[in-house]
């Protein structure tokens, strides 16, 4: 009997997709890049400049969905993305939207309005592209052509309509739309709404972009109402020395691919941004950091 022969077609499959899921991850971590300029750690200057790294997401856009979508998918990514969005309501805040690789995880009937935000022109077009392809977009738009036709009706019954003595005009038609949904171009640094706006603002993978993470955070906790929740899943510095040394040595490579610093010490910034973790979880060697704060 052969080895394989011992194990069933299922075990098989799963073991084959856990062998290319482990695969993919390390070849995205060790391998280094033809591209990749020299590591120089004397060097200040070594990383881009944040408009260059906005120029650098704006040509990722295009593909980014198909580069990074099946890596998601193994890794379970898509899987925390789900969970994470569940704890989304009233009126969200979404921070780096990018393509909108959460749009499809927001809830029926969670939220009254979802404002999906980017700095990357680029990242926005696809954004508002996916967005009008999910089912989310696709319910909105159709809620607000059936508003529009209520108003309709109404304005041609009262045209219509004699209005007799004493009784007033017809109601305004009923607002039916389910999630209003937005889409705001700015730097996440200085978020351009007043203070205790949101009962949910969203981060994922975003704190490892940010040339001034504490500084958003700093953004996202003002805006955020009494009560309300921060939701991040986010990239940062291992737990496993051999991981941090990997990342270390790769961080250039990554942020100039990528425009992503990816050994962040993910929950010292958020505490250092007087936000308070009351959830967390820590996967993929350490590297993905669930969290909820408040």
């Amino acid at each position: 009997m052969s080895f394989l022969s011992r194990f069933s077609k299922t075990q098989l499959i799963i073991g084959g997709l856990l062998t290319y899921a482990t695969g993919v991850s390390a070849a995205l971590t060790f391998l280094p890049s033809s591209s990749s300029p020299k590591s120089d750690p004397d060097n200040p200057d070594r990383f881009p400049t944040e408009s260059a790294r906005r120029s650098t997401f704006d040509t990722l856009a295009p593909g980014y969905d198909k580069e990074v979508g099946l890596h998601e998918y193994l890794l379970g990514i898509q899987r925390r993305r789900k969970r994470l969005l569940k704890q989304a309501k009233g009126r969200v805040l979404e921070i780096a939207s990018g393509t909108g690789r959460n749009v499809d995880y927001y809830t029926k009937g969670c939220c009254n309005e979802i404002v999906f935000s980017d700095f990357s022109d680029g990242m926005m077009e696809v954004l508002k592209q996916n967005v009008a392809k999910s089912d989310l977009g696709k319910r909105y738009d159709y809620q607000l052509r059936r508003q529009r036709q209520l108003e309709l009706e109404r304005i041609a019954q009262q045209q219509t309509a004699p209005v007799a003595a004493g009784t007033s005009m017809s109601p305004p038609a009923p607002n039916v739309v389910e999630t209003e949904i937005r889409f705001k171009s700015m730097n996440a640094a200085a978020i351009p709404y007043p203070d205790q706006s949101f009962d949910t603002v969203v981060d994922t993978f975003g704190l490892c972009s940010f040339e001034e993470p504490v500084q958003v955070l700093k953004e996202m906790k003002r805006v955020l109402r009494p009560g309300g929740k921060l939701l991040l899943l986010e990239h940062g510095n291992s737990h496993w020395g051999f991981m941090q040394d990997m990342q270390a040595k790769q961080l250039d490579r990554h942020v100039h691919k990528y425009g992503c610093y990816w050994n962040r010490e993910i929950e010292q910034l958020v505490e250092e941004a007087g936000l308070k973790v009351v959830e967390k979880e820590r996967s993929q060697l350490g590297t993905v950091y669930y969290m909820v704060a408040e």
